[in-house]
C-alpha cells in the first residue's frame, strides 16, 4: 500500500519478445478515425468494438474494446496486444451469458475504482475525444468517464504509439470523491513473479514478456498474483494485480509496452518524469533515449517536462544519432 497522495503517477514497463508469424484477422482495420491534425500518419482504425493502433501495418497492434454493452464479445476497456500473429495479451472474451455481469467476478475488468469495474451499459461506451500525431508516432484518447461516471468526474485514457515497437497508456482519473485504483492482467498461465525486481515475466520458445514497475515518488506497490474467483473463466491464464492504492483524489497512470522480436536486443531502460502539467517517461532503448509526455490537463494549450514543451496532448522526442556524413 502507497501513502497517501492527491496524486498519483505510475509507470508500468511491458517489455515483450516475440516471434515471426501471421496477424490475427479478429483485429483487422475498419473505419478510419477522422485526423485531428499533427504532421505524421494518422494510424488508428476502429472495427465494431474496438479501436485498434496501429492499423497499417500486420506487425504489432494494440486494440482496446470500446464497447460497454453486456453482451460485447469483449469486456470493455480491457485491451490486447498481437504481435507477429501471437496474441502477447488476451482480452476477456464473452460467455453466455456474460459472466462479467456478476459482481463476484469484478476480477475480469483492467481497471477497479473503488473495487468495481465499469457499469455496463450500451450509452456507456467508449468515445474518441482526441488524435495528434507527428512523424514517429500517433496518438487517440478516448473518454471512459461514463462507465465509471459513479464515482469519477473523468476518466481519459490515451493510447500512444511510438514507431517502431513502444505503446505507451495514459490513464488519467479525477474522482467526485477520493478513490482507490488497481489495475488487473490476466498474461499467460506460464506467467512468473521475479523475486527480486518484483515484476512479470514470461518466457515462451517464441515469445516473452516482462512486466515491469519502476519506482516513483509514489508508487504503487509491486506486481502481484493473486487467486481470483475468475480464474476458472479464463483457462490457460493466471490473475496478476497491481495496487489497489490508498484514496487519491487525483490520478496519473503511465503504462509503456515495449516490443521486439525474440532474438533481438531488448535493451530497455526507463525513468518515470512528472510536473505540474505533464507526466511521462524517459524510455533508453539500444541506449538512445525517447522521451514521451502527456499533458495532465486537457483544457490547457501547452504544458512542459524536464525541460521539453509541447503543445497538444502529447510530446514525443525520439533521439536519432547523426550517421556519418550526415550535416
Amino acid at each position: 500500500m502507497i501513502s497517501e497522495a492527491s496524486r498519483l503517477i505510475l509507470i508500468l514497463t511491458f517489455s515483450c519478445a516475440l516471434a515471426a508469424g501471421a496477424a490475427d484477422e479478429s483485429l483487422n482495420p475498419g473505419t478510419k478515425v477522422p485526423a485531428a491534425g499533427g504532421d505524421g500518419p494518422q494510424d488508428v482504425r476502429v472495427i465494431p468494438g474496438f479501436l485498434v493502433i496501429p492499423s497499417a501495418t500486420n506487425v504489432i497492434r494494440f486494440g482496446i474494446c470500446t464497447n460497454a454493452a453486456p453482451d460485447s464479445p469483449h469486456l470493455v476497456n480491457t485491451f490486447e496486444i498481437e504481435a507477429y500473429g501471437q496474441s502477447l495479451l488476451p482480452s476477456p472474451r464473452a460467455s453466455r451469458p456474460p459472466h462479467w455481469i456478476e459482481a463476484s467476478n469484478a476480477c475480469l475488468h483492467n481497471v477497479l475504482v473503488n473495487g468495481a469495474g465499469p457499469r455496463l451499459a450500451p450509452t456507456n461506451s467508449m468515445t474518441v475525444v482526441e488524435q495528434a500525431s507527428g512523424p514517429d508516432w500517433t496518438y487517440v484518447a478516448l473518454d471512459a468517464s461514463a462507465a465509471y461516471g459513479d464515482r469519477v468526474k473523468v476518466f481519459r485514457r490515451g493510447l500512444l504509439f511510438v514507431e517502431p515497437d513502444l505503446f505507451v497508456l495514459h490513464d488519467h482519473l479525477v474522482g467526485k470523491e477520493p478513490l482507490t485504483f488497481q489495475m488487473i492482467l490476466h498474461p499467460p498461465a506460464a506467467t512468473g513473479l521475479d523475486p527480486v525486481w518484483h515484476d512479470l515475466r514470461l518466457e515462451l520458445p517464441k515469445a516473452g514478456i516482462r512486466i515491469h514497475t519502476p519506482a516513483g515518488r509514489r508508487a504503487l506497490r509491486s506486481w502481484e498474483r493473486f487467486e481470483s474467483p475468475v480464474d476458472g473463466l479464463l483457462p490457460g491464464t493466471v490473475t496478476m494485480r497491481l495496487g489497489p492504492t490508498n484514496k487519491v483524489s487525483e490520478l496519473n497512470v503511465v503504462t509503456v509496452f515495449a516490443v521486439y522480436r525474440t532474438g533481438v536486443s531488448n535493451d530497455y531502460a526507463f525513468k518515470l518524469l512528472e510536473s505540474n502539467t505533464a507526466v511521462g517517461a524517459r524510455i533508453h532503448r539500444k541506449g538512445l533515449p525517447t522521451l514521451v509526455a502527456f499533458r495532465i490537463d486537457p483544457a490547457a494549450e501547452g504544458a512542459s517536462l524536464t525541460g521539453f514543451g509541447f503543445r497538444g496532448p502529447v510530446g514525443v522526442d525520439v533521439f536519432k544519432p547523426k550517421r556519418r556524413g550526415q550535416p
